[in-house]
């Protein structure tokens, strides 16, 4: 139900000088645990919705189960009974690796059952808040199934693990997602299954290339009339490829590659060549110990390691910080002081710490001027060019110092705290701008690394606003010129910015 993932926040929005208190309607997050066979397995994040769908797709897509036998819920704990494959570890979360080929030719789809499906995912809880990601299903030429979450992860286990527990088979489903399409993701329709992936965003190299080899047609940017056919496009009808030499993509350096597509327009296809972005496995070491692997754009690794270890609370402070180096891939961290910090798994994977560590700084104001000018900033042209990466900004002296762009939210700005720290700047006179929405993982950050100011393009969460308002941050989100409204700790906006 809608309700269980929406509440009311109040914050005070900012309009052509103007200033009016709002109660806005925000995304709920909760800490839902899943077990597996009964032991608990992992502690997430995610929308408290069809809580039984997400337990049995999670271990679906994550190729850990090899048939669901049993679910139930006990308010946030999902109790999961299955068999499983022999090749999964015991415990502990590990990123999903296909389980199978898909080799059978199964669904086909023609143009008009992608745009509908694409219709099924504008759902009105994220017409309401602009901070969920949705998922569909498809099936004998209609949207059976639609979910929704705070992370586009879980979205697409709710609506596989509906798939699961009505024992359609997969072979015969479309996926639609809102969300980008790396390889995790289109790992999870290959363990599921399912050979087609309609989604409604950018898609990377590296999702593309597991799709061709899965077989999986992997088709993106799913817009009003259009979308774009990556791979297998034997699976979409009325298709018929012009010939000619495709524009060349542009160039993004380490961050992007170029991604050969058919794209479909107006009854028409043609020949494309896009600017996919690039995502590599990163392994961080602390003090010498593996910590970490995660997936990230292989740029600014040193600044990313930096940032992840203290704005986690991993690190005690940035001084803290001995050396950093990366050869390659791996980025080894050396520190004076760490702390154990207890996480979960945030809404688009990977480790989040349950609270923060810090108290932001009392310092530090803005003004709308200023405010404006940071979302200017995180409209990078790389950004533009592939319409899959995050960026942030870290904005110093009244001026934008350093943006970087990432495959994900979360290491965005761990980048750019991680500038922050090596360049020895001041946390108390720094704001992070950020394109990503705030959850309580992404405020966090800021007030472990002691930045007191956070400006977003997107929205905010229940829990983000709450962890702000304890944190001492200063939660400024949907910046869209002229306006932008604030969550927490307004006495920081300064200039026109006059509550009344």
């Amino acid at each position: 139900m809608d309700e269980d993932m929406i509440t009311s926040c109040k914050g005070y929005r900012y309009q052509d000088g103007s200033v009016s208190k709002i109660d806005d309607v925000v995304v709920r997050e909760d800490a839902v645990t899943l077990f597996l066979n009964g032991k608990s397995y992992l502690r997430m994040v995610a929308s408290r919705d069809m809580l039984p769908e997400l337990g049995a797709g999670f271990f679906t897509a994550a190729g850990i189960a090899e048939k669901i036998v049993s679910v139930r819920t006990e308010g946030t704990e999902v109790f999961v009974e299955a068999e499983l494959r022999c090749d999964v570890p015991p415990d502990g979360f590990s990123p999903a690796k296909p389980a199978r080929c898909i080799t059978t030719d199964g669904v086909r789809v023609a143009p008009e059952e992608i745009f509908a499906l694409r219709e099924a995912l504008n759902t009105k809880v994220w017409k309401d808040t602009g901070g969920m990601h949705c998922a569909a299903l498809w099936y004998d030429h209609r949207c059976v199934a639609v979910a929704s979450d705070i992370g586009r992860h879980n979205a697409v286990d709710k609506v596989i693990g509906w798939m699961v527990l009505h024992n359609l088979p997969p072979e015969m489903c479309m996926l639609g997602s809102t969300g980008r399409q790396p390889a995790g993701m289109v790992t999870k329709a290959v363990n599921a299954g399912i050979p087609i992936v309609a989604a409604r965003a950018a898609v990377t190299v590296k999702g593309a290339e597991l799709a061709a080899a899965s077989g999986v047609t992997l088709i993106g940017f799913v817009r009003e009339g259009r979308f774009t056919v990556y791979t297998h496009p034997e699976r979409v009808t009325d298709l018929r490829p012009e010939t000619g030499k495709p524009m060349p993509a542009k160039d993004c350096g380490a961050l992007a590659a170029p991604l050969p597509g058919l794209r479909y327009r107006e009854g028409r296809t043609v020949p494309v060549e896009d600017a996919a972005v690039a995502e590599s496995l990163v392994t961080l070491y602390l003090n010498g110990k593996e910590f970490i692997k995660t997936v990230v754009s292989c740029e600014f690794l040193r600044e990313f390691a930096a940032g992840f270890f203290v704005d986690a609370g991993l690190v005690c402070s940035a001084p803290d910080i001995v050396s950093v180096r990366a050869e390659g891939t791996k980025v080894f961290v050396e520190a004076a002081c760490t702390a154990c910090v207890p996480g979960e798994m945030e809404s688009a994977g990977g480790f989040a710490p349950l609270q923060a560590q810090r108290i932001a700084a009392s310092g530090g104001t803005i003004t709308p001027a200023e405010i404006f000018a940071i979302r200017e900033a995180i409209n990078a042209e790389v950004w533009d060019a592939t319409g899959g990466l995050h960026c942030a900004v870290l904005f110093h002296d009244h001026k934008v110092v350093f943006l970087a762009s990432d495959i994900g939210r979360h290491n965005a700005v761990d980048k750019v705290i991680g500038f922050m720290i090596l360049a020895g700047l001041r946390p108390e006179e720094c704001a992070i701008g950020s394109t990503g929405r705030q959850p309580a993982g992404m405020v966090t950050k800021a007030a472990n690394a002691g930045v007191p100011i956070v400006v977003s393009r997107a929205a905010a969460t229940d829990a983000g606003i709450a962890a702000a308002k304890a944190c001492g941050v200063t939660l400024i989100c949907f910046t869209r010129p002229p306006r932008f409204t604030v969550y927490a700790h307004p006495e920081r906006v300064t200039g026109d910015f006059v509550m009344r």
